[in-house]
C-alpha cells in the first residue's frame, strides 16, 4: 500500500484498539514513531525532513512549533467532530485560541504519587514531597523535564509556576539542591520504577497514577495544596505532512465520542471531548484526581513562554540541577 499514516508520539499514549479500528475502517496502516519525551518530539519536528503526518505535542510545543511554521493550518471543514469538544478547549486556549493548528487530545495535572504500602501518611503538599524525599532517600524520582521540576519548587514557595526572576529562581535553586541528593533518577518513564518497588515516591502526572492504580499497584496521587501545573496534549499535523488528507481523517476519527472515551479509558487522563466524557462511567467522570474540584483548579497554571532573560536563567538553573 502506497499510503500510510505516521504518528509521532511517546510510549503507551494511544490504544492499539484505536489504531486497529482506524486501519480497518480506512484501509490505511498507522506507523508509530516513538520518542521518550516532548523534548525529543520537538527536536524531531525541527529536523529538515521529519516525515511525520500527525504528532502529539504538549501545549507549549504547539506554541513553539506553530511559531516556527512547522504545523499545518487545520481545515475545520474536514473535522466535523470538532462539535464534540468543550467550548473552553476549542476557542479559549492560550496557546492556540482558535484551534488553528491543534486539537485537544487530553489534559491533566502535574503532582506526585507514592506507594501507599511504603508510606503510611497522607502527604498533601509540595513541602510534604520534599520532606518525604529526605526520609526515602534513593527511592524518589522527578521528571526529566525542567518546567515541571522547577515549577514544583516555585509553587512550594508561593511563587508562580512560570516565575523566572533571579530571586524566585535563587530560592528554587536552593530547594532543588537539597532535593537532588535524595533522587534515584530524573526519569520521565518512571512507572516501571514504581511497579518494581525501586521507587516509592515520584513527581509525575495524574494519568500515570490512575493507570498504575488500575493495574492494582497501591498508588495515591496528590495534587499539591500549593498548586501546580495544568497541561494539555494535542493532536496536530506536520506542515509538510506526506498525507495531510489522511491526517485530517485520523484526527476526525479520534474526535468521535466513542473513540475519545476509549482513549480516556486507556490513558486515564481527562478528555476535552464532552460527548466522549458522557460515555465514561461515573467513577471516572467523578474522580477528583482526573477532574479536579474548582478550588484546586483555581491554583493550577499552564506553562507559559518566558522572555529571553527569564528563559536563559531557567535553562541555566536546569543545567545546574540536572548536571
Amino acid at each position: 500500500m502506497d499510503k500510510k499514516l505516521t504518528l509521532l508520539t511517546w510510549p503507551d499514549y494511544i490504544s492499539s484498539q484505536t489504531l486497529q479500528q482506524f486501519e480497518a475502517e480506512f484501509g490505511v496502516p498507522v506507523e508509530l514513531a516513538i520518542v521518550p519525551s516532548a523534548v525529543e518530539l520537538v527536536e524531531q519536528m525541527q529536523t529538515p525532513v521529519p516525515d511525520v503526518d500527525v504528532l502529539v505535542p504538549p501545549d507549549y510545543a504547539v506554541r513553539e512549533l506553530g511559531a516556527q511554521g512547522r504545523l499545518l493550518n487545520l481545515d475545520h471543514t474536514l473535522l466535523p467532530n470538532l462539535e464534540h469538544l468543550e467550548a473552553r478547549f476549542f476557542q479559549s486556549r492560550a496557546h492556540d485560541p482558535e484551534t488553528h493548528v491543534s486539537v485537544i487530545k487530553d489534559w491533566g495535572t502535574t503532582g506526585f504519587m507514592y506507594r501507599t504500602d511504603m508510606i503510611y501518611e497522607t502527604p498533601e503538599s509540595w513541602a510534604d514531597f520534599w520532606r518525604l524525599a529526605e526520609k526515602l532517600s534513593g527511592r524518589v524520582t522527578v521528571l526529566d523535564s525542567p518546567g515541571e521540576v522547577i515549577g514544583a519548587a516555585l509553587k512550594m514557595r508561593g511563587q508562580s509556576y512560570n516565575a523566572s526572576s533571579p530571586d524566585a529562581l535563587a530560592s528554587a535553586r536552593d530547594d532543588l539542591s537539597q532535593l537532588k541528593p535524595h533522587l534515584l533518577a530524573f526519569e520521565t518513564n518512571y512507572k516501571p520504577l514504581l511497579v518494581s518497588g525501586k521507587a516509592d515516591l515520584s513527581l509525575g502526572w495524574n494519568g500515570d497514577a490512575a493507570a498504575l492504580i488500575a493495574q492494582g499497584i497501591p498508588i495515591r496521587y496528590v495534587l499539591p495544596s500549593e498548586g501546580s501545573q495544568i497541561w494539555e496534549d494535542d493532536w496536530a499535523i506536520a506542515a509538510d505532512a506526506p498525507h495531510p488528507d489522511i491526517a485530517h481523517t485520523f484526527i476526525n476519527f479520534v474526535l468521535r465520542p466513542e473513540i475519545a472515551a476509549q482513549e480516556a479509558r486507556y490513558t486515564r487522563y481527562a478528555t476535552g471531548n464532552h460527548s466522549g466524557k458522557a460515555l465514561l462511567d461515573e467513577e471516572m467522570r467523578d474522580n477528583p484526581s482526573t477532574y479536579p474540584p474548582p478550588e484546586l483548579l483555581a491554583k493550577l497554571e499552564y506553562g507559559m513562554p518566558f522572555e529571553a532573560d527569564g528563559q536563559r536563567r531557567r535553562e541555566q538553573l536546569w543545567s545546574e540541577v540536572r548536571g
